[in-house]
Order: structure tokens, then C-alpha cells, then sequence
């Protein structure tokens, strides 16, 4: 695809946005998220395989569907208040409309089915838009929308996204699909802080960026499809550090800065009495840290039967792009890391 269309999408992706994070009313909220949608499909559909379309497609439908759902949701506050501002929201058949859409376009469970297919037939490259930026427009929305929302609905999602998220990560091959699980379960986490400390989960929202972005990207230049292809990076100790301390960061590994990312959280909810749902979340970040820490194994403690000469190659496979993205990320990831908890003392 040509580059000058590239950069219009994506310009066209950022303003799309740009648009749910200032408007206050439902409409140009409405129109922001279809425009999110529609920039982003010919990104994707430009691969030329079979899966790629598939995949394109049912993004396509699943982000319609829930377009439609919020749009309905709108369409019937307007006809109940008389207003598109979102602060007239009052009717709990409003909310409960209304969350149903975030959750969908969020992957959130029991509506998460669709990510996972969608991930693992399109480019990492891709997979970093549509695992992280297309994240922020449904978390900025339960952020300025969380006292008016179906709070208990949304918990009880979050609660089922951790454990599927763990539990669906255990058997699998794909690095694409180990990688929509992660983020199924991260996303639970985000939202369920979310209702309890908007600064809180920002920092996890942040710090899920940072890791996933460099996963993304070295996964990306030394094409890393499956959990057989993990051993390619072992000549290049600097790739095979930093996607190590990256993922067992994302496990929750103390004393990384995952492991703080998932203290803070559970002591927010025990200080507001939400005490039920503090060992699912235990449970669902042990067992996800078990995959975590067989995709490690597997890149840097066991080598598979390859070509001798690659083990001692340390020349990266990756385009120029790859390499400059890996530069700028692994400093903010590490920084991340180890003085992650230094940004809690400023909230």
C-alpha cells in the first residue's frame, strides 16, 4: 500500500480518537468510533493472504455491530432526556445498552471470541494498533462515563476476562493468540481499576502499551509466529532480554514493575471492601504467569533443532523500522520496569 495512503489512514485513525476523547456528546462519539473503524480496515485488509481477510472482516462486523448497539443506546437516551450529552445518561436500560458496546468493542468476556481470530490472522504490526491504540477510545468512555454505567457489569466482565484470559493462553502454540489472551486479561484488569482509581489504571493502561508495543515489534522483525520459532532470537541476546523481561513484566514477576502493577490494584480493591473478587484475580494472574513463563523458557532456556550458524548470528532479521521502534521502545519499557513504582507516590 502506498505510504501516502498509509499516513492518511492513520491520520484519519488519530482524528477518529481525538474526536471520543473531547466530545461530550453521543453523536460525535459515535462518529469518532466508526471512523477509528473504517481507517483501519484497508491497513488490514492490505495483506495478501486468505486469513488476513477473514480477519478484516469479522473486525468489520464486530465493530459495526457494537457501533450499532451504542448508537441505539444514544438514539434512545435522546428520545428519554431529550439531550446527546452524555452526562443526561440517567436510564439504566441506557447504561446497560451502552456498556454492552463498550464491552464488545473492548474484547471484554464473554465477548472476547472475536479477538483472538482477528489477532492471529493479521501482521504484529497491525496487532499493535488493534491490541493497543484501538484500547484507548472504550477506556476513555468508561473512564468519563464510569458513574453512570453498569459498574456491577462491567466488574463482573473484568473478573471473566482475567480468568479466561489466563486460562486461554495455557494451551496455546500461536504467539499471536498467547499475545490476545494477555491482552483479554490485561484489559480486565484496566477496566475493573477503572471504577475504582481512573490515575491508577492509566498507569497500567500505560505501562501495557510500552510492553505489549515491544513485544509486538520483536516479534514482528524476527517473525516469531509460534512458540517453535521463539528460539530465533537466542542469537541476538539484547531481542531475547528485553521480550523476556518484557513478557515476565506482563506476568507480574516480582520484583519487575507488572509485579507493582498488580499489588496497587488488589490493595484498592481490599481497601474498598471488594473482597470477592481479589482471588479470582490471584488465581487468573498465576496462571497466566505460567504461559508467561513457558514462552521464556522456550525463547531463551531452550534452543530447537535449527541451523548452527544462527546460533551465533546476532545480525537482527527485522527491517530498519523494526530496529529504530525496538531502540525507542526498550528504554521506555525498562524504564517502566524498574521505576514503575515511583509513579505511584505522585497519586
Amino acid at each position: 500500500m502506498n505510504r501516502i495512503v498509509i499516513l492518511f489512514l492513520l491520520l484519519t485513525l488519530l482524528s477518529g480518537t481525538t474526536l471520543v476523547l473531547i466530545s461530550k456528546h453521543w453523536f460525535p462519539i459515535w462518529l469518532g468510533l466508526e471512523l477509528s473503524t473504517l481507517s483501519i480496515l484497508p491497513i488490514l485488509s492490505s495483506n495478501t493472504w486468505s486469513r488476513g481477510n477473514e480477519a478484516t472482516l469479522k473486525y468489520f462486523l464486530v465493530q459495526a455491530f457494537s457501533a450499532a448497539i451504542l448508537l441505539n443506546g444514544a438514539t434512545l437516551n435522546l428520545w428519554l432526556a431529550g439531550s446527546w450529552e452524555i452526562s443526561s445518561t440517567n436510564d439504566y436500560l441506557v447504561h446497560s445498552i451502552i456498556s454492552l458496546a463498550i464491552i464488545i468493542k473492548l474484547g471484554l468476556a464473554p465477548c472476547h471470541f472475536w479477538f483472538p481470530d482477528v489477532l492471529s490472522g493479521i501482521s504484529f504490526n497491525n496487532g499493535i494498533i488493534i491490541a493497543c491504540w484501538q484500547k484507548i477510545a472504550p477506556l476513555v468512555l468508561i473512564a468519563n462515563l464510569n458513574n453512570f454505567l453498569a459498574s456491577e457489569l462491567f466488574i463482573l466482565c473484568a473478573v471473566l476476562s482475567v480468568l479466561v484470559g489466563a486460562w486461554g493462553g495455557l494451551n496455546q502454540v500461536s504467539t499471536r493468540k498467547i499475545l490476545a489472551y494477555s491482552s483479554i486479561g490485561h484489559m480486565g484488569w484496566i477496566t475493573c481499576t477503572l471504577f475504582f482509581s481512573v490515575e491508577v489504571a492509566i498507569i497500567l493502561f500505560l505501562f501495557y502499551i510500552l510492553n505489549n508495543a515491544l513485544i509486538f515489534c520483536i516479534c514482528s522483525s524476527n517473525t516469531l509466529s509460534h512458540l517453535s520459532t521463539l528460539s530465533k532470537i537466542n542469537g541476538n541476546p539484547t531481542s531475547t532480554l528485553l521480550f523476556s523481561l518484557a513478557l515476565l513484566s506482563l506476568g507480574g514477576l516480582p520484583p519487575l514493575g507488572g509485579f507493582i502493577n498488580k499489588l496497587i490494584p488488589i490493595s484498592i480493591f481490599a481497601i474498598n471492601n471488594s473482597l470477592i473478587i481479589i482471588p479470582l484475580f490471584i488465581i487468573g494472574s498465576l496462571i497466566s504467569l505460567y504461559f508467561y513463563l513457558r514462552v521464556t523458557f522456550n525463547t531463551s532456556l531452550t534452543l530447537f533443532p535449527q541451523n548452527s550458524l544462527s546460533l551465533v548470528s546476532t545480525r537482527t532479521t527485522g527491517t530498519s523500522y523494526h530496529s529504530v521502534a525496538i531502540s525507542i521502545l526498550a528504554p521506555l519499557t525498562l524504564w517502566g520496569i524498574l521505576l514503575v513504582p515511583l509513579l505511584y507516590l505522585f497519586i
